[in-house]
This record gives structure tokens, C-alpha cells and sequence, in this order.
């Protein structure tokens, strides 16, 4: 039997499998079965950030759906406190590249202050910090 993993989700995987035209969206769904027995973490942004994604690229009335099916899904949202909003600031501000995401350093103090075993996203940042990207 597979070891369960801690595995934090990113709001662009969300976006992918909501989006069926989104370039990740086949990849997305072939992860999300894979791992649909672990246990799955958000953080208090993930579902508001990829509502307003959905909301953009397809349309309100998608990012409705999407916000209300997010809501009764089985993630765990991490409680945010001053320790990882210290070490997401830290990490924010150790980086140099132009559009660096807060939201993905907060994410990145997450599975570090929370041991888990690597985040469901496609944004290479997470590889670049030393964060197992799922796949």
C-alpha cells in the first residue's frame, strides 16, 4: 500500500482542473487521481485566488460553480499565523526575480512549517525554492 503524503494544492491546479482548456488541465486531472488519497492541504487564499482566476479566464459564472464545489471538498486549510507570514516576507524578500508571487512564498513557508511532502501546482518557483512539485 502507497504511504499517504501531506501534499500542499496551489491555486493554479485548481484553476487547471476547473479550466478544460487550460494547457495543464489533462495533466491536472491524471495528478489529482493519483494522489486523491492523500491528504490534501489549501491555505486560506488557494480557493479565493482560483475563484478570481476562474472568474477571469472563464467567467463568473464558472468561478460560482467552482467556489461552492472547492467549499465541500476534502482540503485541509492550513491556519495562517505570524510565523508563516514571517517566513513567507523572508522568502519574499530573499528573492530577486521581477513578479515574484507572495501568495507562492506563503505557500512555500506552508510546506516547510508544516513538513509536508511536496505541493500540486505547475509553477516552477516551487523547484527553484527546493519544494517537491507533485507530478
Amino acid at each position: 500500500m502507497a504511504k499517504i503524503r501531506k501534499i500542499l494544492v496551489d491555486a493554479d491546479a485548481l484553476v487547471a482542473l476547473a479550466k478544460p482548456d487550460d494547457s495543464n488541465h489533462k495533466k491536472a486531472f491524471k495528478i489529482a487521481k493519483k494522489i486523491r488519497n492523500n491528504i490534501l492541504f489549501i491555505t486560506p487564499f488557494t480557493i479565493p485566488e482560483a475563484s478570481t482566476v476562474i472568474s477571469y479566464r472563464v467567467s463568473q459564472r464558472a468561478a460560482k460553480i467552482f467556489l461552492m464545489a472547492a467549499r465541500k471538498r476534502n482540503l485541509v486549510e492550513l491556519a495562517l499565523n505570524s510565523e508563516a507570514i514571517k517566513s513567507a516576507d523572508e522568502i519574499f524578500l530573499s528573492q530577486k526575480r521581477k513578479g515574484t508571487s507572495w501568495i507562492d512564498c506563503l505557500n512555500t513557508a506552508m510546506v516547510k512549517i508544516n513538513s509536508l511532502d511536496g505541493i500540486f501546482s505547475f509553477d516552477k518557483f516551487y523547484s527553484r525554492v527546493g519544494i517537491k512539485l507533485i507530478s
